[in-house]
């Protein structure tokens, strides 16, 4: 058992965030270990409330024309209330739990020798135990190549009985036939009834009725089973199989999920007769599995695996030299990135592809205004280009509906989104409060995602069909609505999630222009410049947009030499606010860096200074970014162990500082697993950086860090690096890859010219 690729638990969860996690990218499940009563919360990608439908605001061109000529004169309170009153539109739909896999076990006495662990390295998660004499073993996994979960039951040295049944929150209906339960369920027509984002309702009327779905898990057994109600009871067994399939009627996000749903009964029940045989389920998934995980490996030094995870979490708190704490936690963020988006699947949302809840936190949704881009920070640069798939399918889809809502929303051209996007892409503004939901930067930050998947592979064509198509067209959009200001070309009115500042005596969200609005727009025009070069195509919008990029307003300091927010140094409200939006151009973009920006680097060190270390938990996992991007890998390290702080499943204070939950789920709180993404990219960009050619070894390594290595990492230009160091020192670095780059340690550059071959260096 390696102390950092495996959890393990002396005692079965009590809580959500106690259980552990499995899933495939479509289904996922959360496994509590109980001896008596064991509960498998189940969740399927496409489950969510609602329909698809037109959202935009009535007379809204008109309110934004209205709110920017208000905001340029100065009337931000105006300019507010006019976007809240006449602008906003919908909340988004929301993410439902599937239901329950409910087993009760037969069995009295006493339990010794309790163990319940997630092997990260298989894919596996387990209970064992032993009660009366008896050894009982449970293992559980997701397989992607089958769409299933199999979970096989042992008793070793006796039997076993139970009982077994499907339930869900939503409406649904299980009956038994034969060997399998059956559970029949549809999700709510409406998640905002009356604009209530909580109020949630079933109809009648085919029109507005929901997604349907239907599940089912088949027993395999050498004892006897029979149907009880709607349950299946097994008895005398000493091996049980469980294979678990669901499938739903959702056909696309533009399609009734009723009127227009896809056939899902009929696949459901092929799917669940095809898989009969555990071991060769197992095999297959292991292999799928580990061809990903696999490809990256780190080691930064030894740990206390002795200790079972929650307690070691705890050590944690007051003896830091657990590094291979550390070191699990990063490969539990790779972990969870191949569970929950495979390619096929959605997007892994706030929470991957687990809830338990009817009304989760946020919706469970896409908030794009940082969160999902999070999560998918890690992917690339740990050389997992398959997973990112299912988010670039969801820019393409939303770069259509965006389309409406550019038009509808703003009189524009090209696309556009907002802060928050669910199964049916919304992408117009929701209700509330404008310091989150008047903010158009989603479209242009998505964009990134799609032009670091080129850089990262030197997919041409993919940059050529897919990217630069979406790309270009966001582009347009902030074309279009861009104006001028003291005779600079501004992004008016800006936001800057989620944050306000102080106007008039009074609390405003709503400036001339944001920082982070301007930053997302220029690196987008900059990004289509490239792609234009790169396919030599599209000279004349290149020229455009570089014009433009000439003559946009830059970058303000503010009086304590910190980089502004706004278009000017409001007093802030909250200086130490979650949310560090206008650093966007040091991370994720590259518009300031050290070594070439280093004034307006410095001013981002004295904004983060500011703005203060602690944080949520997704907060905390940014900061480790921007730290690391400054070269501070001591200070990087900081956030990090405030990260791992151990935060209660029960009774939890939400209004309280970030952490991470027993189960090593990230905590806002509560549970988002942005953190635990941010947590993997902040570490490894503490290990290697790339762009533009350059390649930058160790470039904020932490001191306590002393010896160690990592394997495997993927470059931009499509170059693998492998590192090792001793004594705090670069000893040898690997790469493997075609072209002409600069590698830097320490600020020396090294010319380097790749062939296609792994080639090694020593210092």
């Amino acid at each position: 058992m390696s102390s950092s690729t495996t959890l393990w638990y002396s005692s079965p969860a009590k809580a959500w965030t106690q259980s552990l996690p499995i899933g495939n990218g479509t289904l996922g499940a959360m496994i509590y270990g109980s001896t008596s009563k064991e509960l498998v919360c189940l969740n399927h990608d496409e489950l969510w409330n609602g329909r698809p439908k037109n959202t935009v605001k009535d007379g809204a061109p008109e309110a934004f024309r209205k709110a920017r000529d208000l905001a340029l004169a100065g009337k931000l309170h105006e300019a507010e209330k006019e976007i809240e009153t006449n602008f906003q539109s919908t909340w988004s739909q929301a993410y439902m739990p599937l239901g329950d896999l409910e087993v009760e076990f037969c069995g009295k006495g006493r339990v010794k020798d309790y163990r319940r662990y997630l092997d990260l390295e298989n894919a596996l998660a387990g209970v064992e135990y032993t009660r009366g004499g008896v050894k009982y073993t449970r293992e559980y996994f997701a397989s992607y190549p089958s769409k299933i979960i199999a979970a096989k039951f042992t008793a070793e040295g006796g039997k076993m009985s139970f009982t077994f049944g499907l339930t869900s929150k939503l409406r649904s209906n299980s009956v038994v036939e034969g060997d399998t339960v059956i559970l029949d369920g549809e999700c709510h027509g409406e998640n905002n009834v009356d604009n209530d984002a909580s109020n949630k309702h079933y109809f009648d009327e085919p029109e507005m009725r929901g997604m349907r779905f239907r599940a089912a898990a088949k027993i395999i057994t050498d004892g006897s089973y029979k149907a009880v109600e709607n349950r299946i009871n097994v008895t005398d067994a000493t091996y049980a199989v469980i294979f678990f399939t669901s499938e739903t009627s959702f056909n696309g996000w533009n399609k009734h999920p009723y009127l227009e749903g896809k056939e899902y009964i009929k696949p459901c029940m092929e799917r669940i007769a095809a898989v009969n045989d555990y071991d060769k389920e197992k095999a297959a998934h292991i292999a799928d599995y580990t061809e990903l995980y696999g490809r990256v490996s780190l080691d930064i030094g030894e740990g206390k695996g002795n200790l079972p995870t929650d307690k070691r979490l705890n050590a944690f708190k007051r003896d830091k030299s657990d590094l291979a704490l550390i070191t699990l936690v990063y490969n539990y963020g790779r972990y969870l990135a191949i569970s929950s988006s495979r390619i096929g699947s959605q997007p892994s949302t706030l929470q991957g592809i687990w809830n338990d809840r009817l009304t989760p936190p946020w919706h469970s949704n896409y908030t794009v205004n940082i969160n999902t881009e999070m999560n998918y920070w890690p992917v690339l640069m740990c050389r997992m280009p398959e997973v990112n798939y299912p988010l670039i399918e969801m820019v393409k889809e939303l770069s259509i509906s965006g389309e409406t809502a550019a038009k509808g929303q703003y009189g524009a051209k090209g696309w556009t989104s907002h802060h928050n996007v669910d199964l049916w892409r919304l992408s117009t503004p929701v209700a509330g409060s404008a310091q989150w939901a008047f903010w158009h930067g989603s479209s242009g930050w998505l964009c990134e995602h799609l032009f670091d998947h080129y850089e990262y592979t030197n997919d041409v064509d993919y940059l050529r069909e897919t990217a630069y198509p979406v790309m270009k067209k966001a582009a347009e959009f902030y074309l279009d609505i861009m104006t001028e200001y003291e005779g600079k070309l501004v992004l008016a009115p800006g936001t800057s999630p989620e944050n306000t500042f102080e106007y008039e005596g009074k609390r405003c969200c709503v400036g001339k222009y944001s920082t982070m609005s301007m930053s997302i727009a220029r690196e987008l025009f900059e990004n289509c410049i490239k792609t234009c070069n790169i396919l030599g195509a599209d000279a004349e919008f290149a020229s455009q947009l570089k014009d433009t990029v000439a003559n946009m307003a830059d970058f303000k300091l503010g009086s304590d030499g910190q980089l502004l927010e706004f278009d000017d140094d409001y007093p802030e409200v909250e200086i130490h606010h979650r949310h560090v939006s206008h650093l966007y151009a040091l991370h994720p973009a590259r518009l300031i860096t050290v070594d070439g920006t280093p004034e307006l680097a410095k001013a981002c060190r004295r904004t983060l200074e500011r703005r203060g270390d602690n944080g949520t938990g997704w907060s905390l996992g940014w900061k480790i970014n921007f730290w690391a991007r400054l070269f501070d890998g001591d200070h990087a390290l900081k956030l990090i162990e405030m990260q791992l702080r151990p935060v209660k499943s029960i009774g939890v204070n939400y209004t309280k500082g970030g952490g991470t939950y027993e189960n090593l789920f990230d905590a806002h709180p509560p549970f988002q697993i942005d953190g635990n993404f941010g947590f993997v990219s902040g570490i490894t960009e503490m290990l290697m950086q790339s762009f533009d050619g350059k390649i930058y070894i160790l470039p904020a390594l932490p001191s306590k860090w002393t010896n160690g290595k990592v394997s495997g990492l993927l470059a931009k230009g499509n170059v693998i690096v492998d590192i090792e160091w001793k004594n705090g020192k670069v000893a040898s670095y690997s790469l493997e890859g075609k072209g002409n780059f600069t590698v830097i340690i320490n600020g020396k550059e090294t010319a380097v010219e790749l062939d296609g071959k792994k080639v090694t260096f020593n210092a």
